[in-house]
């Protein structure tokens, strides 16, 4: 009998050699079932983010004209895959705006923003979501003001997450559908454009009802706006949403898109700057300071105040000598102060530059900066020169700021308002004739809090001076200033950026 006890061994330890060979490969499976869901997983996320760059770059750099507001997004395409018009926004060129809810929910339009069809790990096309106001072939101006009916609100970890918050809502969300879950069928055209069969919503089983509020959150239905980013599980760990979502907030598009506006209005000022502010229209006295800089125009001005879409009238929110201190004008489009100001902006042939070949290439120039006027953008922005009949100081002052150390003097100030804050309100032409709606209080700068605020709202505490916002303010402003540096010898002014400084 003991013969056989070294075969008996040798059998056991054969068979542990067996169970541990299946333990392992249970691991290495599992491991490798792991690493595939996060391939998987990354696959997703990298197609979202590059969508989601290249919507808001799109946005960001769109050319305004009738047609286009900067700042606006294609409407989601709204066709069926493979028929005539897929890739394009809406339901092809030429339909009408994506107004109603469920037609600002489609597929991301690649053909219209000339982009590669992005998809995520299971191979389904992305699909975009557009808030009211924020789409294309719409009229109403787009600026930091523009706010739809109702936003977009989006949470992650079955809604314990959120992404957005009342201060910075979502104006557009990007959405990959993930393979069908039990019931969704994509077979049919009509069931290819039907959310339904892409998108869930937050409930506990699969088969069970959406969930109440307030975590009513819905994918698959723009009009309820409230998204949720997956995945939901049930208690067997089956999915019971297994959408994958990044969203696009306001901020992430309208502070950006504040910026260009300031920096267009500068490039706008030094146009007229180079071309009229040499000879004038309006006479003012002589004045060797004079920067040449249109003059502000008046903040109660009615077409300095105006809802909607702008009048394009001769004295409608024009320069004024009288002040120092308001709103950039909107009638600068180089027509010359007094001369009548059309929907294309016609450009002054006094005004033309010798280097234009020809008055409508000069036109091309100036065309360019009708977006600002279209959509209101005067209304954001507080702005005044010095060297003025009403302000012949030799130049502005700031405070709370590292100056250039070449600083020569500061001749103008721009502060973009950004997004009505706290009891600010900006509804009727009172509510936008005062400032203290607009800019907020320095309360870093202690010697005079309401520095910037009071500047047309009543008489500023010391005239023409005005502080940058520091971490620890509540606001949102910033502040922009154009001065003559002390080298190079020949005055050229440039035009610099005081950002509000990160909390």
């Amino acid at each position: 009998m003991l013969r056989h006890q070294p075969q008996r061994g040798a059998i056991a330890l054969l068979l542990l050699m067996v169970v541990g060979l299946g333990v392992a490969g249970a691991i290495l499976a599992g491991f490798s079932r792991h690493a595939l869901d996060l391939y998987r997983e990354q696959q997703t996320q990298n197609a979202l983010n590059q969508a989601k760059q290249m919507i808001l770059a799109d946005a960001l750099s769109k050319r305004g004209n009738a047609f286009v507001r900067p700042g606006e997004f294609f409407c989601p395409d709204r066709d069926a895959p493979s028929t005539a018009g897929y890739g394009q926004s809406g339901q092809g060129i030429g339909n009408p705006a994506c107004i109603a809810a469920a037609t600002r929910m489609g597929r991301i339009p690649w053909q219209s923003y000339v982009s590669e069809e992005l998809r995520d790990s299971s191979g389904e096309p992305l699909w975009m979501a557009v808030v009211d106001n924020f789409q294309e072939r719409r009229t109403t101006p787009l600026n930091s003001d523009t706010a739809p009916a109702s936003w977009f609100q989006a949470a992650a970890n079955n809604g314990s997450q959120p992404l957005s918050s009342a201060a910075d809502p979502v104006v557009a969300v990007i959405l990959a559908p993930g393979a069908a879950l039990s019931g969704q069928n994509r077979s049919s055209a009509a069931q290819q454009t039907n959310p339904n069969n892409y998108f869930e919503c937050n409930r506990t089983t699969l088969t069970g009802a959406c969930l109440a509020a307030p975590n009513n959150y819905a994918n698959y239905d723009p009009s309820q706006g409230r998204f949720l980013d997956g995945p939901r599980r049930d208690a067997s760990n089956n999915p019971t949403l297994n959408d994958r979502l990044v969203v696009i907030r306001r901020s992430e598009l309208l502070v950006p898109l504040e910026r260009r506006a300031a920096k267009e209005y500068q490039q706008l000022f030094e146009l007229w700057a180079t071309q009229v502010g040499s000879k004038r229209l309006l006479p003012i006295p002589a004045n060797p300071f004079d920067v040449g800089l249109p003059f502000p125009a008046k903040a109660d001005d009615a077409g300095c105040t105006q809802a909607g879409v702008a009048t394009l009238l001769p004295s409608s929110c024009v320069p004024d000598p009288t002040i120092c201190r308001g709103r950039p004008p909107r009638s600068i489009e180089l027509t010359g102060v007094g001369l009548p100001a059309s929907a294309a902006y016609l450009a002054n042939p006094i005004n033309q530059p010798a280097s234009m070949p020809s008055l409508a290439v000069w036109q091309g120039v100036l065309t360019k900066y009708d977006w600002l006027y279209r959509n209101r953008w005067e209304q954001l922005f507080f702005y005044t020169v010095a060297n003025t009949p009403s302000c012949a100081l030799p130049s502005v002052q700031l405070r709370n700021l590292q100056l250039p150390a070449n600083l020569g003097r500061i001749d103008s100030v721009m502060i973009g308002a950004g997004v009505a804050m706290g009891t600010q309100l900006r509804a009727s032409a009172l509510d936008r004739a005062l400032l203290s709606h607009y800019l907020e209080s320095v309360t870093s700068y202690v010697a005079a809090p309401d520095i910037n605020r009071l500047a047309w709202d009543a008489v500023p505490p010391q005239i023409n001076q005005y502080a940058k916002m520091q971490r620890t303010d509540l606001g949102n402003d910033h502040l922009y200033y154009r001065h003559i540096p002390i080298a190079p010898s020949a005055p050229i002014s440039v035009w610099g950026y005081a950002a509000k400084e990160s909390p």
